[in-house]
């Protein structure tokens, strides 16, 4: 959300390290994987390029759709074997307790609540992933969600009972599929656990991050458009929308100590500063 030149002028901020990070992981990504990735979801959509032509005499830009077919059976395969019974995860309860009432309930608010969020869905969105490109990568997200369900209140001094639904907040849990080009990481690292920390770098709606900045997830500061950027598109041959979007930058890891208190004082001394006014005599 913000200019790349501010993170050259501050090097020494929790931003500019972090940015710095994601900078080199691009580069890396783009150095050892990009071709590869861009190939594999040209010929799973069909789509013809120059660069895949075999021989230099070749004219005809037909796409045979049977890797397509290949790739889409073994989705339907996996998505069977694991959503084919339908209940699809299991809760094993601890050998000692004998009470087995309390993990089936578990289970079936667990069901419930997948359902809701759609994990199924999106499960099956990363398996998909990870037959064209090899790998599948999913992001866990917390959401404030507006919960309604069917309710009934007495009324009339209990002689009627009113029907309507109850509206209640609530935090839920979902999966969000994330596209290898979108996601970035400790080139050292061999998994997630032994890496320094892992990046998604994709474009978001300009309203989402308004509507985070008003709840207060993000800090309300001014939002800086970036340049448009293809390789961060789903597909890269589609004419590019850049109306209302913004480069959203999100880091999972490790920071040094010192630049992490120093953007906490930061951020605790804008929250004074932001502190209302008594009206009488104007002392906070």
């Amino acid at each position: 959300m913000l200019d790349d030149n501010d993170f050259y002028v501050n090097e020494n901020s929790l931003e500019g390290w972090v940015m710095d990070k994601v900078r080199s992981w691009r580069d890396h990504y783009e150095a050892n994987y990009k071709e590869q990735f861009d190939e594999y979801y040209r010929l799973w959509r069909g789509q013809w390029a120059k660069e895949d032509s075999m021989r230099n005499s070749e004219r005809s830009k037909i796409i045979s759709p049977a890797l397509q077919q290949a790739v889409e059976s073994a989705v339907a395969e996996v998505e069977e074997a694991t959503f084919g019974r339908g209940k699809w995860f299991d809760i094993k309860d601890d050998y000692a307790d004998q009470q087995r009432m309390d993990v089936q309930i578990m289970r079936n608010l667990l069901q419930e609540d997948f359902d809701y969020c759609k994990a199924r869905k999106n499960i099956a969105e990363c398996i998909l992933n990870s037959a064209i490109f090899g790998t599948g990568i999913g992001e866990i997200v917390m959401e404030e969600v507006k919960y309604r369900r069917p309710a009934t209140e007495p009324v009339m001094d209990g002689t009627a009972m009113a029907v309507g639904i109850r509206e209640s907040d609530r935090t839920v849990v979902k999966l969000r599929p994330v596209l290898p080009q979108n996601f970035l990481i400790d080139p050292v690292a061999t998994s997630i656990d032994e890496a320094l920390g892992v990046s998604i770098d994709e474009f978001v709606p300009l309203h989402s991050v308004e509507t985070l900045q008003e709840s207060g997830v993000y800090r309300d500061e001014q939002i800086v458009s970036d340049a448009p950027d293809n390789d961060l598109e789903p597909d890269q041959n589609l004419t590019v929308y850049d109306n209302d979007k913004v480069r959203l930058t999100k880091y999972y890891g490790l920071v040094p100590k010192d630049l992490f208190d120093m953007a906490t004082m930061e951020a605790d001394e804008e929250i004074v500063e932001l502190e209302p006014r008594d009206r009488r005599t104007g002392a906070l």
